[in-house]
């Protein structure tokens, strides 16, 4: 029995929804047993999951908190990190010998920390374009394998919708972010959302979804039975987005990836870290009718240049946080919204199924293999040795 330790980053749901579309690709294996470190949405959805037998509770983006942990790591076989640099680099410099990394976003970094130069694969999530980038910035990786979204991606599964709207503020979590900051921002925004004329008339469910700690926090002064909050595992919210007419989501791959082959009148609200405000200057530029409600929309909008280091990235989008909360542009949020309730996003559709389509879709199982079979071939050369 191979003991594998997972950890993802906790920036939000996309490092650790990455995860969770490559761990059922290891079902098949019965010779493997999992247990996973780390905190925040991260730790959240794993244990939401069923794949894990153990769990750490960890920062593991923190030095000291992992150093807790340190007698652990020699006892496993192997670890796979989603986008947690500082964990697996951690578990490399503690025993564990193999180890699998996995990045959606070396289309925007300005550097890959030269110690993942020798991990035992750098799996690259191609979702938006990167080999450029990574011809400039890791061209020292020995192990690189390029794939394809980690997502479940499918096709409409059903013609049915209701009267329903999504709207999914993600996982709102990182060490980056103020996570007082964050709250108040989202309880402006969706407030306000909801006093615009006629929205919560329009539907006849309104779910709003997201990490447990900004859920929590969301005082909705609407009272209203339409009105759902709840934190839900991915399988969850892709059952509730199959039927929904309209979604209004948080910037992310995750988000753009799930909805882009469905038929959905989609909006996308403003962006709350560096990744989600690059994102929509792709979005624009593929003109997929999206309403992209990002902070250019509003007059105190301050730019964020690309390839910048992550943290001074994320300062500039919180600068637009700031200036937002201010003086919350009400006025301006509920036109925005009125605009989108009031248009039909219909003839993008197959503009958006042609892009979806061009996607390769068995990137998880094509990484589960890939690391069986990395790690079987250790147990044959030891064989061969003796």
């Amino acid at each position: 029995m191979k003991k594998i330790l997972v950890s993802a980053e906790m920036f939000g749901y996309g490092p650790i929804t990455t995860l969770l579309n490559v761990m059922p690709e290891f079902s098949t294996y019965e010779d493997l047993e999992f247990d996973f470190i780390g905190n925040g949405v991260a730790l959240e959805q794993a244990k939401m999951s069923g794949f894990f037998k153990n769990f750490y509770v960890c920062n593991t983006y923190d030095i000291d908190d992992l150093e807790k942990f340190k007698k652990i790591f020699p006892t496993y076989d192997a670890m796979i990190s989603s986008e947690n640099p500082v964990g697996i680099i951690f578990g490399m410099e503690h025993g564990i010998k193999k180890v699998y990394y996995i990045d959606n976003l070396v289309w925007m970094w300005d550097i890959i920390d030269s110690r993942l130069n020798n991990v035992s694969k750098f799996f690259i999530s191609e979702t938006i374009p990167c080999r450029e980038n990574f011809a400039r910035i890791g061209k020292n990786i020995k192990n690189p394998i390029f794939v394809g979204p980690i997502r479940e991606l499918n096709e409409n599964t059903t013609s049915l919708t209701e009267k329903k709207v999504i709207i999914n503020i993600g996982g709102a979590g990182s060490y980056l972010l103020d996570k007082n900051l964050i709250i108040e921002f989202y309880n402006c925004l969706i407030n306000t959302i909801l006093k615009t004329t006629d929205f919560v008339n329009s539907f006849d469910k309104i779910i709003i979804c997201g990490g447990s700690n900004v859920i929590s926090n969301l005082n909705i002064k609407c009272k209203s039975s339409k009105i759902i909050l709840r934190t839900l595992s991915n399988k969850e919210y892709l059952k509730e987005l199959e039927t929904a007419s309209h979604c209004i989501l948080a910037s992310g791959l995750g988000n753009y990836i799930e909805t882009l082959s469905k038929d959905k009148n989609i909006l996308y609200l403003p962006s709350i870290n560096y990744s989600q405000f690059l994102q929509f200057k792709y979005y624009k530029k593929l003109d997929l009718g999206f309403k992209l409600m990002n902070w250019d929309v509003f007059d105190f909008f301050e730019d964020v240049p690309e390839l910048l280091d992550e943290e001074a990235g994320v300062n500039l989008v919180v600068n637009n946080i700031k200036k937002f909360l201010i003086n919350p542009p009400k006025e301006k949020i509920k036109k925005e919204i009125t605009d989108y309730l009031n248009v039909d996003q219909s003839d993008y559709y197959e503009k958006r199924k042609s892009i979806f389509n061009k996607y390769n879709k068995n990137a998880g199982k094509v990484i589960a293999n890939i690391i069986y079979e990395d790690l079987m071939k250790e147990d044959d050369d030891y064989e061969n040795t003796k």
